[in-house]
């Protein structure tokens, strides 16, 4: 039983600690400088798996389109490079 109690407590201790720093952030946002770096560009997606992710999420595509053009890629991919399965001993 007291070990439930100390757990509670030290459950409780961390959710107040989260919460009174998160406020305290909220509360006292730094100072914007000119100087401040501009937050990085989205990096270019290197695959096409990424490209169609990143058009999903736009809402350029439709998530049946998306999955149309994963299953063409899937084959596509199965054709140009088919698995070689070991033989049995």
């Amino acid at each position: 039983m007291m070990f439930m109690v100390l757990l509670t407590l030290t459950l409780a201790a961390v959710v107040v600690a989260t919460a009174w720093s998160a406020l305290k952030d909220v509360r006292d946002p730094a100072p914007k400088s000119a100087d401040a770096p501009r937050p990085a560009a989205p990096e270019s997606p290197e695959s096409l798996e990424g490209v169609l992710v990143r058009q999903v999420l736009e809402g350029e595509i439709t998530r049946a389109q998306y999955r149309r053009a994963v299953q063409k890629l899937a084959e596509r991919d199965a054709d140009r490079h088919p698995l070689s399965v070991p033989p049995e001993d």
